[in-house]
């Protein structure tokens, strides 16, 4: 086939990562953008270099003809948009989680299926370097049998106060926790057993934001392993990086340790830094980092990845059944702690 042409729907923080990820493929032409808010979609359209814009999706499936769209709106009207889409026979990639509700997810996949095409979640730190290496390594028999894993995925308060006007309908569980709960499953290589969680508030909810500040989760995998996450948004502005991402994996012949935002690969100290982020001291090395104008991060390895299975005919790395395993555990997790952290069963 010829160049695999794609949409964006969503216009947002993320939204622009995949319309620049695609605006940079050689093998892709963005055809067109997607947002409730025109204006904004016609914006992101000319900085882009789309040919056209919509406000609504069924509008653009009618106009248009495309192989893949990217659902990149925030994280209740995931289920609805990629359903349409299948639907009119176009491949999908899903920001994570894939849905909020196991019943949303499982409509997603059962559209996909039926109407063969893929559905591919966005899990992008599968293309994060240290971690890809971390998984390596695992694999490759170095760590012998994992035993525990400790993974601490946070933001600033930055990111709910200011990057996320729609944080009071979302979580840091959601927005974090999911991406969490994937990378350590994916990492041991096992399937979750069931989970318990304890989550705490009163930060966000003191400043009119309906959501918890954070969570502590203990989830238990087959074979005995286990994993301790920690997922908050309230670390201060002033923090030297937007994120702080670190992990330990502890197995019965080696252990790895894992610092991709505090790693020291670079630290600037200016007039700005002290305010946090945009402009932290700890830049991002990995994710987004540009290098002659272009990303060589692993954040648009992913959406490289979702054109080139269009056009080769492979099938993605990761899947539905992957979005519904993780949304089953991110709900039991939050039914575990609203019991007080009770075990739940997966």
């Amino acid at each position: 086939m010829g160049k695999v042409r794609v949409a964006v729907v969503g216009t947002g923080i993320w939204g622009k990562t995949h319309l620049e990820a695609y605006a940079e493929q050689p093998a892709a032409e963005l055809v067109a953008v997607c947002d409730i808010d025109a204006a904004r979609a016609r914006a992101a359209a000319e900085r882009y270099g789309a040919p056209k814009w919509y406000a609504g999706v069924s509008e653009m499936l009618a106009a248009e003809r495309l192989d893949g769209v990217s659902v990149v709106t925030p994280d209740a009207f995931h289920a609805e948009i990629a359903i349409r889409c299948a639907e009119a026979g176009v491949h999908v990639l899903c920001e994570k989680p894939l849905a909020t509700t196991v019943e949303d997810c499982e409509a997603m996949i059962a559209a996909a299926d039926q109407n063969h095409v893929y559905l591919m979640v966005d899990w992008h730190n599968r293309w994060n370097p240290p971690f890809y290496a971390a998984w390596t390594a695992i694999r490759d028999g170095e760590l012998g049998d994992v035993r525990y894993i400790y993974y601490r995925l946070s933001d600033t308060i930055y990111v709910p106060t200011q990057m996320l006007p729609w944080a009071s309908k979302s979580s840091v569980m959601l927005f974090l926790g999911s991406h969490s709960i994937d990378t350590v499953c994916w990492l041991a290589g096992r399937k979750p057993v069931s989970v318990a969680c304890r989550r705490q508030e009163g930060v966000l909810t003191g400043m009119g934001i309906d959501t918890a500040d954070l969570y502590v989760t203990l989830l238990e995998l087959e074979g005995g392993a286990v994993a301790v996450l920690e997922n908050a948004w309230i670390l201060p502005q002033s923090a030297p990086a937007l994120v702080d991402h670190r992990v330990e994996i502890i197995g019965t012949r080696g252990v790895v340790h894992l610092d991709p935002h505090y790693n020291g690969a670079m630290t600037k100290y200016t007039a700005g830094t002290p305010r946090g982020f945009p402009d932290v001291s700890m830049p991002d090395m990995f994710a987004c980092a540009r290098v002659q104008g272009k990303c060589v991060g692993f954040a648009h390895r992913s959406i490289d990845h979702f054109v080139e299975c269009i056009r080769d005919g492979k099938t993605p790395l990761t899947s539905g059944a992957d979005g519904l395993t993780n949304t089953r555990v991110v709900l039991a997790a939050e039914e575990s702690a609203a019991r007080g952290g009770v075990p739940v069963g997966l």
